[in-house]
């Protein structure tokens, strides 16, 4: 089977909100390339981070790969992506270029892997793909190896890397974990990694389930966490000491009072994938239970919270 590649060119202000977007409209994976990516300087921070191929990415604004399988695509897709960019509120749209092309089977399951390579993604861990070797560990350094697949959470996405730096400041050894939307499995690898136990890992999407149950395999903890579908923390009755969530705003703001249940006092919930324009609601609310707010980081348009269960 082949997939159609929609090329969105788009500006920076448009890129927040357009995951969103492209959700909606049933995308079956998304690759966002920014011009800035070359310019945050992560590698004054941390080393080998940051040395990318400048031709990986556009020269300015944002390039945004969009895929559908043939069975999947509808020729009107386009025309509902540009109405649903016209529907935002507040949102200066100043480039927004489609063009297509078909993309053979073969290449969609491999052509993404040319971009990924070993990086480091916070003081404690790096990120290195499934087929590749790395012998540059420090001290106090984990190696967190990872086939990405179909499921997001490569460690890149200003997301996944603010909760990982959560992770390594907050979480300690012993402490159990729910990790909601586990996509790749990254976060409870972290976890894990850190010594927290037991873990369970939730994923409403069953092929995400499966690819983290591969990655908990290449990182030597099938065994050590529990991975099962589940729809956020429906149907979950164990008390935890730490819970993460990494997904959508508005979806991060419907678990929040039964994240505040299911915490042991002094239980933190890790929370990211929420825009900067969502960031006070998501608080009001976190604060609305009873949460105290113990950080927040920003970047790239991008908010994750640490908020506290207080005894």
């Amino acid at each position: 089977m082949n997939y159609v590649e929609i090329t969105m060119m788009i500006n920076h202000e448009l890129e927040p909100f357009i995951a969103d977007i492209l959700n909606e409209v049933g995308a079956n994976g998304v690759v966002i390339e920014d011009s800035l990516e070359l310019q945050k300087g992560r590698i004054e921070t941390f080393g080998e981070i940051y040395e990318l191929n400048p031709d990986d990415f556009p020269e300015e604004d944002v390039r945004v790969k969009v895929y559908f399988s043939e069975l999947d695509y509808d020729a009107s897709v386009i025309e509902q992506i540009k109405e649903k960019v016209d529907a935002l509120n507040d949102v200066d749209v100043t480039r927004l270029e489609f063009s297509t092309n078909t993309v053979q089977e073969e290449d969609w399951a491999n052509e993404w892997k040319n971009h990924f390579h070993a990086f480091k993604v916070s003081d404690k861990f790096v990120i290195v793909p499934s087929w590749e070797s790395y012998d540059g560990l420090q001290d106090g350094e984990h190696a967190i190896h990872l086939d990405p697949g179909m499921a997001f959470g490569t460690g890149d996405h200003a997301t996944t890397s603010m909760c990982l730096k959560l992770i390594e400041k907050y979480v300690e050894k012993g402490q159990s974990i729910v990790d909601v939307g586990t996509g790749s499995g990254i976060l409870s690898i972290a976890a894990h990694k850190l010594g927290a136990e037991p873990i369970k890992a939730l994923d409403l999407d069953s092929v995400a389930v499966k690819v983290a149950e591969d990655n908990f395999e290449k990182n030597d903890c099938l065994d050590a966490i529990q991975a099962e579908p589940g729809n956020l923390l429906k149907g979950e009755t164990e008390k935890r000491d730490v819970i993460f969530a990494n997904i959508l705003a508005h979806i991060v703001d419907m678990m929040i009072d039964d994240s505040y249940a299911l915490l042991n006092d002094n239980g933190l919930l890790i929370i990211s994938g929420i825009i900067e324009e969502k960031e006070e609601m998501i608080i009001d609310h976190l604060k609305g239970v009873g949460y105290t707010i113990v950080e927040v980081m920003r970047d790239s348009g991008w908010v994750a919270i640490a908020a506290r269960k207080e005894a």
